[in-house]
């Protein structure tokens, strides 16, 4: 569970006026929220409760008092107690500009959270927003991990295209050479794309047998981003080895079958010990370390398909329909004819 504050900034937020408005609204967040007063979030039996607020204090029984009785009870708060519903200075006691309406929330996905974040600021401004001069806006930790989600899973394809464009330019950069900076590129962009097609399908499958909810939040939204960069080490690896092989004199056939028996052995050993490693998170109660546990899972395991699949298929391509790689030859030391 988690909390949501509507700050409410006014020059005087025990005003009456500004009192009937956060009854009002927190009146209409409850009821958008489907609040049930026998129910709690804990419970997960409602989506939204009611939690600290200003206006739940002074009109405690419903009825707005007027100022020199909200004046008095508030008077009759300790400071401590005081702070969590109005700015209070600790040392005089005396009140600030900034009250807060506190609303308590169930765990719930990220889409169902952005969701109701959405709905709580449309309330915020329905029927003519606040009084005049008042100030109103929603903050907390869930506030945050939603708009980020937002922003993250609005641009993951930018994030994508410009992660892909920087791994080219630093092989362009490495290898002096388009061909060999270029090949390696092709599983990596294959397999960015399975990517999100396995997550998709995941989420279709899984959440339809209500195995498991999985949603994009802002750890799994990097998805691209990830793939990228695992299978750019796995790609890179076994193209050098493989360039290796072809320096040595043998031929692509032999030169594939070296450098995947060698270094293709390892990448693989070490995908899957990282598979097995991050397939314990999936054992979590906390919804998002468990999304991201399921989607590097399927990070790792499409990125090793792609550069043990694809990528074989990639350099033969090269080979055949690119201009030949200057590979240096071995040179046999010249034997002196008719010696003896």
């Amino acid at each position: 569970s988690g909390e949501l504050d509507v700050t409410v900034t006014a020059d005087d937020p025990s005003d009456p006026e500004v009192i009937a408005w956060m009854q009002d609204l927190q009146a209409r967040v409850l009821a958008d929220g489907g609040f049930d007063p026998e129910e709690t979030c804990a419970s997960g039996g409602t989506d939204i409760c009611p939690a600290a607020s200003l206006s739940d204090i002074v009109a405690s029984s419903g009825e707005i008092p007027d100022e020199r009785e909200i004046d008095s009870i508030l008077g009759l708060l300790p400071p401590q107690f005081a702070q969590a519903v109005i700015e209070t200075d600790p040392e005089t006691g005396e009140f600030g500009d900034t009250a807060v309406i506190a609303f308590g929330i169930r765990v719930m996905p990220f889409d169902e959270q952005a969701e109701l974040i959405d709905q709580i600021r449309a309330e915020i401004d329905a029927e003519g927003g606040p009084p005049p001069g008042v100030d109103a806006a929603l903050v907390g930790l869930p506030v945050l991990a939603a708009d980020a989600n937002g922003e993250l899973s609005g641009n993951r394809y930018l994030l994508s295209g410009v992660g892909l464009l920087a791994v080219a330019l630093v092989l362009l950069a490495l290898y002096r050479s388009p061909r060999r900076a270029l090949v390696p590129l092709i599983p990596i962009v294959l397999a960015t794309g399975w990517a999100g097609l396995v997550f998709a399908l995941a989420e279709f499958v899984l959440g339809g047998l209500g195995i498991l909810d999985v949603a994009l939040n802002p750890m799994s939204a990097t998805l691209g981003a990830l793939v990228i960069a695992i299978a750019t080490e796995f790609s890179v690896l076994l193209s050098s080895r493989y360039h290796e092989e072809r320096g040595s004199g043998l031929g692509v056939a032999e030169a594939l079958r070296r450098a995947y028996s060698r270094t293709g052995v390892a990448v693989l050993a070490s995908g899957l010990t990282a598979t097995a490693g991050f397939a314990t998170l999936l054992a979590t109660d906390i919804p998002m370390v468990r999304d991201f546990g399921l989607v590097t899972v399927l990070d790792l395991l499409v990125s090793l398909a792609g550069v043990m699949i694809v990528l074989p298929a990639a350099l033969v391509w090269a080979e055949r329909w690119g201009a030949p790689a200057r590979h240096p030859m071995r040179l046999r030391r010249p034997t002196r004819a008719g010696s003896g």
